[in-house]
């Protein structure tokens, strides 16, 4: 007959914060994630089942009267080994077979063992802004976090980080157990230092492509034209050799984002590498002349042999810009939205 308070090194007078505090305790040391003994699982399982007995005054009762198997019957209404850990701890259990990341399902107590890959993870987020030219370029980023220390104490620790050439919006940097102590598991948490990439004043960014808008003159558009942009690491000169329709993107090859290298080398080696790079993607916007004299009207004419065609009576006048239109038939659809939110009665 199993005996309960000896599995969780308890006394029959035992109140159930010295009941709780031992089941945390052993519960960590026989945990499969951290115990690689074949026998810890069967533990683990063993301690949960007696922590949710003696934790309830009606199961306890029964059991200190009647024994284990009064209560032993019942045990499919109790909380899986996992269910019951992941309450008290507030831990995350997630699977790493498959590749990792998916949320794996415990089955209850009276099934069989914990399945393989089974892991818990702990951690500590920070996020890291950083900007467009950084990603592009590689650094050094420094700051400080406040994290509670082994003594209890809270604690600033002062980290220096490598950014890749790069990364992107949403990577992750782990500093193993660079967070917070958990005296309940013993363990120090990971800590997750995420980048937050900030808005550049000319440049987006689509994975490892960059998009910019440009302004060039009718002529430029008509003609050809060689240009100069600024750029993440230096201003680069481009000559267009086409003419350059109204909505057309022109794409400039390996000006674009460096391809992240994903290894584990340091800034300086980094720097030594064979990089690959994403494109450059420009949207000309063309700049029309707000008046052409006649005598430069003609020469268009003759240019472009423009065939005359007899005049209206109606003649159109420039009115607005479109985006302008756009604007306030977004505006006035807002006010129709807000005055048909009210109540009809008859």
């Amino acid at each position: 007959m199993k005996d309960l308070y000896s599995i969780l090194n308890v006394s029959k007078d035992s109140d159930i914060k010295e009941i709780k505090k031992s089941y945390k305790k052993l519960a960590f040391q026989y945990h499969p994630d951290k115990n690689k003994d074949p026998e810890a699982e069967s533990h683990f399982k063993d301690i949960s089942e007696a922590y949710e007995i003696l934790t309830k005054p009606e199961k306890k009762k029964l059991y200190d009267q009647f024994g284990y198997e009064a209560v032993s019957e019942d045990l499919g209404n109790f909380k899986s080994p996992l269910d019951l850990f992941q309450s008290l701890f507030n831990v995350d259990f997630t699977s790493q077979m498959m590749g990792g990341g998916n949320i794996f399902m415990f089955s209850d107590l009276s099934s069989g063992p914990f399945p393989p890959g089974f892991n818990m993870k702990c951690k500590m987020t920070y996020s890291l802004n950083v900007s467009l030219n950084e990603l592009y370029n590689g650094t050094k980023k420094e700051f400080t976090i406040n994290h509670k220390s082994r003594d209890g104490i809270m604690k600033k620790t002062k980290y220096i980080i490598n950014i890749k050439k790069g990364s992107k919006h949403g990577d992750n940097i782990v500093v193993k157990e660079g967070g917070n102590y958990i005296p309940e598991l013993d363990v120090t948490e990971d800590l997750i230092i995420q980048i937050i990439e900030q808005n550049h004043e000319l440049y987006k960014r689509k994975n490892d492509d960059l998009y910019i808008e440009h302004k060039i003159s009718l002529v430029d558009s008509l003609c050809g034209c060689t240009i100069t942009i600024p750029h993440l690491s230096e201003p680069i000169t481009i000559t267009i050799k086409e003419i350059i329709k109204p909505n057309t993107l022109f794409k400039v090859p390996g000006k674009g984002m460096p391809i992240k290298i994903e290894d584990e080398l340091s800034l300086t080696d980094t720097e030594n590498q064979n990089i690959d790079y994403g494109d450059l993607i420009i949207d000309f916007n063309i700049v029309f002349p707000s008046k052409i004299d006649s005598k430069r009207i003609e020469i268009l004419k003759k240019i472009f042999n423009y065939q005359e065609k007899e005049n209206s009576s109606l003649i159109a006048y420039s009115y607005k810009k479109k985006e302008d239109i756009v604007k306030e038939l977004m505006e006035e659809n807002n006010e129709d939205d807000e005055e048909g939110t009210g109540c009809i009665q008859q």
